[in-house]
């Protein structure tokens, strides 16, 4: 009996951990499928050039890994703006994170350029949440005691506090909940609405990635050569 609580225990304590860690769990699967798929693609390009004499690519020069560092780089930004919160943040994160996938799987077209530009957004968001944080971590070390020679005493100062904290927290709340998700999506709407989708093969992005999870990218057809 001791033996089925213990397992029992340990099994709800993963199962919260994990239904906790959700968001985080899902931006790390994602920016993982990133790494190993779309952005050794782009690092495979930008090292290979058609041959003088054939349509076969040569290799340049050795691979870099920039795109990969800069995919490793946001997620731990993100990790480390959004472990500890406790709020819709962490799962709006996880949806910019999913979108940013899928758009690169539909859209070949600026497949490129939006490599960069939702990366680059959501390091964008991830300082936005950090500032958001130790602005709330500097308005909780105040203590109306301390700006009570500006404002003329304790009781005002308590009050101005809490107005600006009260605002601050408002607007917060807002750019992140609301106005920067709702920029990233728009410039993904943006993007899709401004390039067809392929009549031919629109699955084929998928079917890229697939190919090279299963081949883990030995082999791999340079896109445009």
């Amino acid at each position: 009996m001791d033996l089925l609580v213990y397992l029992a225990n340990g099994a709800l304590v993963i199962a919260y951990f994990l239904a906790d860690r959700a968001p985080h769990l899902a931006s790390l699967a994602i920016a993982l499928v990133i790494c190993v798929t779309f952005d050794r693609m782009a690092q495979r390009q930008a090292v290979f050039a058609p041959s003088r004499y054939g349509p076969e690519a040569v290799k340049a020069s050795r691979m870099p890994r920039t795109a990969q560092a800069i995919t490793v780089g946001a997620l731990a930004l993100w990790l480390l703006a959004t472990w500890s919160y406790r709020s819709l943040v962490p799962l709006i994160g996880a949806l910019m994170w999913a979108g940013g996938l899928t758009a690169l799987l539909v859209m070949p077209q600026q497949r490129w350029s939006l490599l960069w530009s939702t990366k680059a957004y959501l390091i964008l968001y991830s300082l936005a949440v950090l500032a958001f944080r130790f602005y709330l971590l500097q308005t909780t070390l105040l203590s109306p005691e301390q700006l009570a020679d500006v404002f003329g005493g304790a009781e005002p100062a308590a009050r101005v506090l809490a107005q600006n904290t009260g605002t601050f927290a408002t607007i917060g709340s807002w750019l992140l909940w609301v106005i920067l998700p709702a920029g990233f999506f728009g410039l993904l709407l943006q993007n899709w609405l401004a390039q067809p989708m392929s009549l031919v093969g629109p699955l084929q992005g998928a079917q890229e990635v697939l190919a090279t999870l299963r081949t883990r990218g030995n082999g791999d057809q340079i896109p445009g050569s």
